[in-house]
């Protein structure tokens, strides 16, 4: 049915990489032409149709589909009959031998849905559970329970596969889509806020070496290195929290720190708008722009920026840097990537 597979993965820390890998590997057993790219910023090279498979892996964010991928979708050409299959992964855990289910909300069904209007005809949808990585939050899974949730993964990316290729359409369920749909308010706050601050709760400690490794492997090259001796990096708001700088970061160096999120939690619930808006006028216009937010939502991203930007710049000091970065949780922390993914797999050209 299929003379080639186009296999096209957003990652991290490796989970999509490998469920991106173990499609290939049965793809390639039957004979079919295969391709992978990571979506990055640059521009997926695909020409579509009707002897195509495209296969898309992505991570979930925020219960939806990530910026990046929604953004490389709608610049997609034309579908010209080609065929589409999404398979987001999601946070799996398992604590004390008991493994817990991710949810992937609507990451799985919007990019399909996105592929749809593009022309492509989607031919299945999964989510797929894998080792939560979200070092930022939690420690990283150890070994053995990172270990079990793939092992678990492989046999249902491999039956997916199979069905998919031999022409069969394939959709896991529809239940992660209704959740997704009553968490859409969360997914909405994640991608036009919540995603900002979190992008700036990333620094690096005094023990950074400044050897730009995390610059590198980022996919939406949200880090910049900064400093003429010194270099160290700094986070940009394209910061997707894919996690591949603290977690592939040979030198530990990349913390997330909690003081930070208080701080910003505090500057973005004062109501400038308010604050603003009453001094200047005191009209319909000002009640308008209040409803709708447009003065605060600037506030907002424009307060955290500096804060950041005030904290990036006293981190030169080492012992400010060796402080906060004592004082940070994900000092503590295990850091997590898939087994076996190297960061040459995880920064294809």
């Amino acid at each position: 049915m299929f003379e080639k597979v186009a296999i096209f993965f957003m990652t991290g820390t490796g989970n999509s990489y490998k469920i991106a890998a173990w499609f290939a590997e049965i793809a390639e057993k039957l004979g079919l032409a295969i391709s992978m790219q990571q979506i990055k910023r640059a521009k997926l090279n695909i020409a579509p149709d009707g002897k195509t498979l495209c296969v898309f892996t992505l991570p979930t964010h925020g219960f939806t589909t990530p910026w990046l991928v929604v953004k490389q979708i709608l610049h997609l050409p034309r579908g010209s009959g080609a065929a589409a299959v999404v398979l987001p992964s999601r946070a799996g855990t398992r604590i004390k031998g008991v493994s817990l289910p991710g949810m992937e909300g609507t990451a799985g069904y919007l990019a399909a849905c996105l592929l749809f209007f593009k022309g492509y005809k989607v031919r299945g949808v999964m989510g797929v559970d894998m080792p939560s990585n979200w070092t930022a939050l939690h420690w990283g899974l150890s070994k053995e329970n990172a270990e079990f949730i793939i092992a678990a993964a492989k046999p249902r990316v491999q039956h997916f596969t199979k069905m998919v290729l031999a022409g069969k359409v394939y959709f896991a369920s529809i239940l992660p889509l209704i959740i997704g749909i009553w968490l859409a308010p969360v997914s909405f706050g994640y991608l036009v806020v919540a995603q900002f601050m979190l992008s700036k709760l990333f620094f690096a400690s005094d023990k950074c070496a400044g050897c730009g490794l995390c610059a590198r492997i980022c996919p939406k090259q949200a880090i910049t290195m900064t400093g003429k001796r010194n270099q160290r990096p700094y986070w940009t708001y394209a910061c997707d929290s894919c996690m591949a700088c603290m977690n592939y970061c040979p030198a530990k160096a990349v913390e997330a720190s909690p003081i930070l999120a208080i701080v910003f939690y505090y500057l973005t619930t004062i109501p400038a708008a308010a604050y603003l808006l009453n001094s200047l006028c005191k009209d319909e216009l000002a009640g308008l722009l209040l409803n709708w937010g447009i003065v605060q939502y600037i506030y907002i991203l424009t307060s955290i920026f500096l804060a950041y930007l005030i904290l990036h710049t006293t981190l030169g000091w080492r012992y400010f840097s060796m402080l906060l970065s004592r004082l940070s949780h994900t000092y503590y922390f295990r850091r997590y990537h898939a087994p076996d993914v190297t960061v040459k797999d995880i920064n294809r050209k």
